[in-house]
């Protein structure tokens, strides 16, 4: 084996193409995990797609930028799914996506250096999720990966201003 083949072999994961032009085929737990991942955003893109799509009409005021943010928000999220998957809070992560693209087609600079909602914006979308979408406070957590108390904190402190 060349030192090049060698190298090429080792730069590219089960089931790439290695220098000599032939497969590996994946290993059986990595078919698998391709598999639940797969699943997984399926069920998320599922179960998320509409309540972004409709956050992002009523902060955009405009269907079609609302669905380009929005399909670019699920693009990134495809892209990096796994990694995310990985993270403490993967509904929160995928907010923060979904709003940096909000805030893109607004032509706003994100007030957060990690690119997420601040404290203040994370409150105004809870609002805007209850009181315009009409979610309940447990469907508000899901779609935002905020803790359902969070909420329920964010919602009540929103009512006393």
């Amino acid at each position: 084996m060349s030192a090049h083949s060698a190298v090429a072999g080792a730069a590219f994961p089960a089931g790439a193409i290695h220098a000599s032009g032939g497969r590996t085929p994946p290993a059986a737990g990595q078919l698998r995990a391709e598999r639940a991942a797969l699943a997984s955003y399926a069920a998320f893109r599922e179960g998320h797609y509409e309540p972004y799509l409709q956050f992002a009409a009523l902060c955009l005021g405009r269907s079609g930028p609302a669905q380009v943010a929005v399909t670019a928000a699920f693009t990134e999220l495809a892209v990096a799914w796994t990694a995310i998957l990985g993270s403490a809070a993967p509904a929160a992560v995928a907010w923060r996506i979904l709003h940096d693209h909000i805030d893109r087609a607004r032509g706003v600079q994100a007030a957060c250096p990690d690119g997420g909602p601040t404290a203040r914006e994370l409150r105004d979308d809870v609002q805007v999720l209850s009181r315009q979408m009409d979610l309940s406070c447990e469907r508000i957590a899901e779609v935002t990966g905020v803790p359902p108390e969070q909420v329920s904190g964010l919602l009540l402190r929103a009512s006393l201003e």
